[in-house]
């Protein structure tokens, strides 16, 4: 569903910029996760255009069974990492690589050395952003806590809001929510409790720049993009996976605009920046966990 502010309106993003620089016309078929829409709106879609977003893990056997179905089409399924099949183009983002830096900030941040996350699910991908968060933070601060909480849902601002506030309760000073649209209740407890979050998927501090810290950027709707123009010009690779990490600049922090009060120093972004570059470079191996 639209209106996340983050994974989905950012896979959006991609198609709108392919709509103003690459000329397509496009549709979105919302399912607003109820699976008995799946089918129908991925059907839908798939006799609309040649080429389709699929955006969502739900997804994963209905992408390869609608591939099959629709063979002169073209999918691009994020988030998820699908080979063999010609038609289908699956790209992963190192969620993890991205996260060990907001980690790492949220140790160089906390007072009371006990930072939280709030997931939507718990699923792989987004056990990929925890488990790079917390091993950010331990690089940064070996002896720090990190409290988790699954929400169950990625619609639902009220659990996000819920598991925030019992993770701020534990003595968390600092909730990474990676949630989707069930996080911008992360961002109301924190606001509500002088306590301070990270956004997720898109640089999410103008929702709140006196609250939010940073956000850890994953570029869905850059990738989408990329992949629609490289199917146009016909240099996609088919049946393969496309990967979005660091080094292709595919996920990364995101500290607001210059207007705004920077919680992270200069000396801070410094230290990320040199964490970044031996995480490239492979002095630096982020856990995974998908």
């Amino acid at each position: 569903g639209l209106g996340d502010r983050s994974f989905y309106d950012s896979s959006h993003e991609g198609v709108e910029k392919a709509e103003k620089e690459l000329g397509i016309e496009y549709k979105v078929y919302e399912c607003r996760n109820d699976a008995s829409l799946f089918n129908d709106q991925l059907v839908q879609a798939s006799e609309y255009a040649p080429i389709v977003a699929i955006v969502g893990f739900e997804f994963f056997d209905l992408a390869q069974e609608i591939a099959a179905e629709f063979p002169d089409n073209y999918y691009i399924y994020v988030d998820n990492e699908i080979e063999g099949i010609d038609n289908l183009i699956t790209i992963s983002y190192a969620e993890n690589e991205g996260s060990f830096l907001a980690g790492a900030l949220a140790a160089m941040l906390s007072e009371s050395k006990v930072i939280g996350a709030v997931g939507g699910m718990d699923m792989p991908v987004i056990r990929n952003f925890l488990v790079g968060y917390e091993a950010g933070a331990k690089y940064v601060e070996p002896d720090i806590k990190v409290e988790t909480i699954f929400a169950e849902d990625f619609e639902d601002p009220a659990k996000g809001k819920e598991g925030a506030t019992a993770l701020y309760s534990r003595g968390a000073d600092i909730v990474f929510q990676v949630a989707g649209k069930t996080g911008e209740g992360v961002f109301e407890a924190a606001k509500e409790l002088d306590k301070y979050p990270i956004g997720v998927d898109t640089d999410q501090r103008y929702i709140d720049p006196d609250v939010i810290v940073a956000s850890m950027i994953k570029k869905v709707g850059l990738s989408i993009y990329d992949t629609i123009a490289n199917i146009q010009e016909g240099k996609v690779s088919e049946g393969e996976v496309v990967y979005y990490g660091l080094k292709e600049d595919g996920v990364g922090l995101g500290y607001g605009t210059d207007d705004m009060v920077q919680f992270a120093t200069d000396e801070m972004k410094a230290e990320l920046d040199e964490i970044k570059a031996k995480i490239i470079n492979g002095e630096i191996e982020v856990p995974e966990a998908k």
